[in-house]
């Protein structure tokens, strides 16, 4: 009886190693290719325009991923390196803007 519990153990173990290695691979599989900020797409790349202010984009695409000076920014991104907007400020109105991946 002994054994067949310890069996039974081992094999629930062993299962539950196997589905917590999928559930890992399966999240660092989202993680990198599709856990980036549903904003940063294509309808909303197009909704900014040149002369936008700085706020009006923050409050379409949120806070930025990555600005050269969070204070007085003149050059933002959001998204990741592989899959974003890139907009360039003056005085805090937009002058250009890039995507990439979208």
């Amino acid at each position: 009886m002994f054994h067949k519990l310890s069996t039974m153990f081992h094999l629930s173990r062993s299962r539950s190693v196997q589905l917590l290695m999928v559930a890992t691979l399966c999240m660092a599989t989202i993680a990198i290719t599709g856990c980036s900020d549903p904003k940063v797409n294509r309808t909303n790349f197009n909704h900014i325009d040149i002369g936008m202010r700085y706020a009006e984009v923050h409050h379409m695409l949120g806070a930025p991923t990555w600005c050269d000076d969070y204070d007085r920014p003149k050059e933002c991104r959001w998204g990741t390196e592989e899959r974003h907007i890139y907009v360039v400020f003056v005085a805090r109105r937009v002058v250009d803007k890039q995507s990439k991946g979208l």
